[in-house]
Order: C-alpha cells, then sequence, then structure tokens
C-alpha cells in the first residue's frame, strides 16, 4: 500500500489492529506554530542550551521584502518562539562563542537587504547587547568563523552598502574588530566559512565576486591564507554549510550555480546536492534530500545537523520554505 508523502510526513504508523486498520500516531512537532518562509536568516546551535537557534531573515511580500526580528529553537521535536531582536535583520551571520557562552551577530541589513552594519551584537542570557566593532569592517553576506582552537572569530568576504565584494579579512578580539593584513581569496560573498576539526583551521570554499562563481577551496591558520590543490563542488554561492564536529566533517548543501540543472535568466540554478568535506578532500554524498534551493541554513546539533527553509527556483518566481529537515549520518529526514 502506498501512501501520500504528505501523510508519512505526519504520522508515525505504530502497527495494524486486529480488526486491520492502521494505529497511528503524529510525529512530533507535526501541527505546532512553525516560523514563516524566509531566506537569508541564521541557524547556529548554543552548545550550553543545548538548542538550535533561528534568527531573523527575509522573505518577498507583495512588491517588496518583508524583514524578520524573531528568533526561535528547534528544540528536536518541534519550533518554539524565543525573544526578539532588537531590530529586524537579513543576510548576518551568527556564531556561538563557546569561551564567552554566547550567540554572536555581526553584519547584514538593518530593515534593507543591501544596507551593511559592522556592528558587533552578542545574546547572552536572552538579550542582546552591541559589543563593539568597527565601521571600516560593515558587510552584509559576510562569513564568521568561529575557529575553537585560537578562540577567536574570524570575518571575511561580503558586500558593502553599495553592492560591492569585499575581500578583506578582520578578527573579532576583545572589545572590537582588528582588520590582519593578508593575501587571500579574491572578495566575494555568498561563500562558506567554517572551523575544519580535522585541519583545526577556518576553512572557505566556493561564493561568487564580480569574476563570476568560485570554486576554490581554502584555509586560514591564524597568520595566513592558503589555498589547497583540491577540486570539489561545482562552483555556487548561497549554499547551506554546517561543521559536523561529531564525525570530523564539514557539510554543505544546494546553492545557486551555472551548473545547476534548473536555469533562469542569470544562467544560474538551483543545486539539490550534498558535499562533506573530511580534512583532506571533498566527497559528493551518494543521497537524496531536501529539494534544490540556495540560502538554506544548517547548523550541527551534535548529533545530526539540521536543515531550515531557504529560497526555491519556480516557474513562477522564487519562493520562500520553511520546512526543517535531518541528516542522520548518510540520510536526509523530513521532520517538520
Amino acid at each position: 500500500m502506498k501512501l501520500a508523502n504528505s501523510f508519512v510526513h505526519r504520522w508515525t504508523i505504530l502497527g495494524v489492529s486486529a480488526i486491520g486498520y492502521l494505529v497511528l500516531a503524529p510525529r512530533p512537532g507535526w501541527g505546532q506554530v512553525v516560523p514563516d518562509e524566509r531566506a537569508h536568516h541564521q541557524l547556529v546551535y548554543h552548545d550550553a542550551d543545548a538548542r538550535t537557534y533561528l534568527i531573523a531573515g527575509s522573505t518577498r511580500r507583495g512588491d517588496g521584502y518583508h524583514y524578520f526580528d524573531d528568533m526561535w529553537y528547534w528544540d528536536g521535536a518541534g519550533w518554539v518562539q524565543a525573544s526578539a531582536l532588537p531590530f529586524p535583520r537579513s543576510s548576518h551571520r551568527v556564531v556561538y562563542h563557546a569561551q564567552r557562552n554566547s550567540l554572536i551577530l555581526f553584519g547584514g541589513g538593518f530593515a534593507q537587504a543591501i544596507r551593511a552594519e559592522g556592528v558587533v551584537w552578542e545574546w547572552q542570557r536572552g538579550a542582546w547587547k552591541a559589543i563593539g566593532g568597527n565601521h571600516r569592517a560593515a558587510a552584509s553576506e559576510p562569513e564568521m568563523c568561529y575557529d575553537r582552537r585560537r578562540e577567536r572569530i574570524v570575518i571575511f568576504g561580503g558586500w558593502d552598502s553599495t553592492a560591492n565584494f569585499r575581500g578583506e579579512t578582520w578578527e573579532w578580539r576583545e572589545g572590537g574588530l582588528v582588520k590582519v593584513d593578508s593575501m587571500g581569496p579574491t572578495a566575494r560573498a555568498g561563500h562558506a566559512f567554517l572551523y575544519d576539526p580535522v585541519r583545526r583551521r577556518c576553512l572557505l570554499f566556493g561564493g561568487q565576486g564580480a569574476e563570476g562563481y568560485h570554486a576554490d577551496t581554502w584555509d586560514w591558520d591564524g597568520v595566513s591564507w592558503h589555498q589547497l590543490d583540491v577540486s570539489g563542488p561545482p562552483a555556487r554561492w548561497f549554499f547551506g554549510s554546517a561543521t559536523d564536529s561529531a564525525n570530523g566533517r564539514i557539510v554543505i548543501f544546494g546553492g545557486r550555480g551555472p551548473e545547476a540543472p534548473v536555469r533562469d535568466r542569470d544562467a544560474a540554478g538551483d543545486f539539490g546536492d550534498t558535499w562533506a568535506w573530511n580534512g583532506r578532500r571533498w566527497e559528493q554524498l551518494p543521497i537524496s534530500g531536501p529539494p534544490p534551493r540556495s540560502s538554506a541554513q544548517l547548523a550541527f546539533t551534535g548529533r545530526s545537523i539540521v536543515l531550515f527553509g531557504g529560497r526555491q527556483e519556480r516557474p513562477q518566481g522564487f519562493g520562500d520554505l520553511n520546512d526543517t529537515w535531518e541528516l542522520r549520518e548518510r540520510s536526509w529526514v523530513r521532520v517538520h
């Protein structure tokens, strides 16, 4: 007997009764309030809270965009709304700072997609506060890596308020942002920049710059950049990424690029593939999962990788999503 996908997602089959009826129980989380569809949000795991936080983002509404100021957390079974930000925010980045036991937010648009801010914000004990920054570092769609070995936050790329790509490296040190003078990747946005638990360095992949889409891999050792002589995923930007420390890998999913199968006016489409970096090479995981999309966000919860939302190319134009998936070892499972 075949069951519709929506039915299977919403119910757990416990067995068959003596008279032939299915015995059902609702899956955890289904039927609860969920965050609105969105893209350009952030998903980050708070180690001490053991919660995965969803923070702000934006979505198209009518002839413009709506910018969110909300926070939610995923408890493993459903979404729960938490305290709000003091401002709407899109195209920002958030990392968990283990030493400070807090979430650190930087960059993004303050109710505008292109506006860039250089203030560093910290979320601790349920409240947000500004903890410094540097207006010269202001960027939307930058990438931030928390270097666990050095207990430093490193920022690279993004674009400024005039839509110029940035190629500078900054480090957050107690009290402010400091520019690091080091030659490295070309200016770009929409890349990945995460801590590699095997090499114990921050790893950068992909993105888009003035010259087009990128498929290069670099690492930052705290002093200088090094380009790695490896091949990997096709060139792309706006893909989801997370460090899976339990399995010693970095995982990326989706994104947009010229080699994706679906194309529109700018000759780029959505990917729906999953890749993993094991510290030495990239490997495409032979699994199917969420539908193709860009701007999905991933976070590692200590036992699995969670994915939420993103933007999907459709015949009538782009549309945003609010589905939730988990990557459990080598299989994607929709959980909400």
